[in-house]
């Protein structure tokens, strides 16, 4: 508790602008499809769908202003099953629906709509992000920078056999992106000229971070792992 309170004072110091959080989720989910008729962000853990993870994490972050989550035609019951969640949160999530033509397309309907705020965005499928670990990323972000992309050595994922979607070399290391990027676009003169944002790196060396569920073997790792407390 000494630890979340001491990141907490941290974060809201640093902080001069409103920050949301932006929970994407209107994906097709086209490689979980092969073996799960459900949509990704609706497979359960432990009884709990892998969306109400990181929506619990979030909510249990005092720093953002609000939560929205961003659905489509691709995921139409997680929209309703989001519908009949909001009764748990106080304020409610805000739910808007967003191309869901790939995520680019729903990347610029988020910037588009909230410019005037600092957006946390984050994939529906990390079940096992907690509260902890967003504190740290918020802790240790300049907020100055127009976009941070939270990344981790692929050895996190080679460990817990987790073949990532990609893999890039920064500074002579292999390296997977997380599903966490975190804009400040007030800067720009104007909201639709995306030619000036300069992507920078977070290195986020944490379990909770790092298991993205795209296909079935990566459930059956987020499982298991749920099972130990990290």
């Amino acid at each position: 508790m000494q630890l979340f309170n001491a990141l907490t004072d941290k974060v809201t110091h640093k902080l001069n602008k409103k920050i949301i959080a932006v929970i994407m989720a209107g994906g097709e989910g086209s490689r979980m499809k092969r073996d799960y008729k459900t949509e990704k962000p609706l497979l359960k853990i432990k009884g709990k769908r892998l969306i109400e993870y990181v929506i619990e994490a979030l909510s249990k972050s005092p720093c953002f202003y609000k939560i929205v989550v961003c659905v489509s035609q691709n995921a139409i019951n997680t929209m309703k099953f989001l519908q009949d969640y909001n009764y748990n949160l106080d304020p409610p999530l805000e739910i808007i629906e967003g191309y869901g033509n790939g995520y680019s397309n729903d990347l610029s309907f988020i910037i588009e709509n909230f410019f005037e705020y600092i957006i946390f965005m984050v994939s529906a499928d990390l079940p096992l992000l907690s509260e902890i670990d967003i504190m740290n990323i918020l802790s240790k972000c300049d907020f100055k920078a127009t976009c941070y992309s939270i990344i981790f050595d692929k050895k996190i994922v080679d460990e817990i056999c987790i073949k990532p979607s990609v893999v890039f070399e920064y500074r002579k290391r292999n390296y997977c992106y997380s599903g966490i990027t975190i804009f400040n676009l007030k800067k720009r003169k104007r909201k639709n000229n995306f030619n000036l944002i300069s992507e920078r790196y977070l290195i986020m060396n944490r379990i909770g971070i790092a298991v993205n569920v795209n296909e079935k073997k990566d459930l059956l790792v987020a499982r298991n792992l749920s099972k130990i407390k990290i």
